[in-house]
């Protein structure tokens, strides 16, 4: 048997994309020129499809970049002046709120140790930084949470971390100003593509920015856009990966968000009640409410690598608790896991 990667990402491809790599070699798709018609009609695509498979509304754009970490770093320079606010719960939130310290920002971090976020104490700034799914430790925040914050905070921009989320785990994309992902974890993709989304309020807000500091060189959020509207990146970008990103939008519009939605729920309430009957294992999340529909996240009673290498030895990669944590195992449930892989992995871990 084929080992299955249940890593948090990068995790297990999507079964499709061996061929969609085929098809762009043989149509010598990345040697082609980034300026070239052909890229533009690519880039076209890829962006016509999120659109429409994400239902984004027309006032947002789309830039493609490296990757989540680098757009972090492009929110800080284009959206933020001098304040921000960052609801952290786990490693990635923090390092959000880190990065803008360290471009002397004065950024206001609130911690929620394993509890959802506290609407109440969360005041208007520049930018509220939230995220929808905590991939260090397995914590979510769902659909109405975010309403309620856009609700309160309507002056502020919000942005939304979506990196192992998007499009497992649903909400309202008119609640947030800039959301972002990147291909290696849901869109079961190689590394090395970040998506980055903002509307209007956010080109506006940076336009005002702009005359006040320098908002980044060529990755400016102004030249990005405007490359962007023709197609275009301003560097030599991912080919490959925009390419094959269009051709897994084709596997997924065919397939349905909904049901992808559905399959999500399905398989991580197998894997949740797997842990809950296990004498070895326990949710690290306890509250139902918030536990991650796409990386579960669980406490062990003997050490990690016990599980992970009894697994491994049934071609079944699972994940360390986040920065090595020994008593922590990890389980990506992304749409490139099937229901039939999931269950398999519950039946070898029931073993164990």
């Amino acid at each position: 048997m084929k080992k299955i990667f249940f890593t948090p990402g990068p995790s297990q491809l999507f079964h499709t994309v061996p061929d969609h790599i085929k098809e762009g070699i043989n149509k010598d798709i990345f040697s082609i020129s980034h300026r070239s018609l052909e890229f533009k009609k690519i880039y076209e695509a890829c962006v016509y499809k999120l659109k429409a498979f994400l239902e984004i509304p027309e006032n947002y754009n789309i830039s493609f970049l490296s990757s989540a970490n680098e757009i972090w770093e492009r929110i800080i320079h284009n959206l933020i002046i001098d304040s921000s606010t960052h609801l952290v719960n786990g490693a990635f939130s923090k390092k959000f709120h880190d990065f803008a310290i360290m471009n002397k920002i004065n950024a206001t971090e609130y911690f929620y140790d394993k509890v959802e976020y506290d609407v109440d104490e969360i005041e208007e700034d520049e930018l509220i930084a939230i995220t929808l799914n905590e991939t260090s430790r397995g914590i979510m925040c769902d659909s109405n949470k975010i309403s309620s914050i856009r609700k309160k905070l309507s002056n502020s921009l919000i942005a939304l971390d979506c990196v192992s989320g998007i499009p497992s785990i649903p909400f309202n994309i008119s609640d947030v100003d800039t959301f972002y992902f990147s291909v290696q974890k849901c869109f079961g993709l190689p590394s090395g593509l970040g998506v980055w989304i903002y509307n209007d309020r956010c080109l506006e807000k940076n336009k005002n920015i702009s005359t006040k500091k320098i908002t980044g060189t060529y990755h400016s959020l102004e030249n990005l856009h405007k490359k962007s509207e023709k197609f275009q990146t301003p560097e030599t970008p991912n080919v490959l990966a925009i390419f094959l990103l269009s051709k897994v939008l084709d596997d997924m519009i065919k397939i349905g968000k909904d049901r992808i939605v559905r399959e999500t729920n399905y398989k991580s309430a197998l894997l949740y009640n797997t842990i809950q009957n296990h004498n070895l294992l326990s949710e690290y999340i306890k509250d139902k409410s918030i536990q991650s529909k796409t990386v579960i996240v669980s406490k062990t009673k003997k050490e990690s690598k016990y599980f992970i290498e009894s697994l491994k030895n049934k071609n079944l990669i699972i994940g360390n608790g986040y920065g090595s944590i020994q008593n922590q195992i990890r389980i990506a449930n992304f749409p490139s896991h099937s229901k039939e892989s999931v269950e398999l992995l519950c039946d070898e871990l029931t073993k164990l």
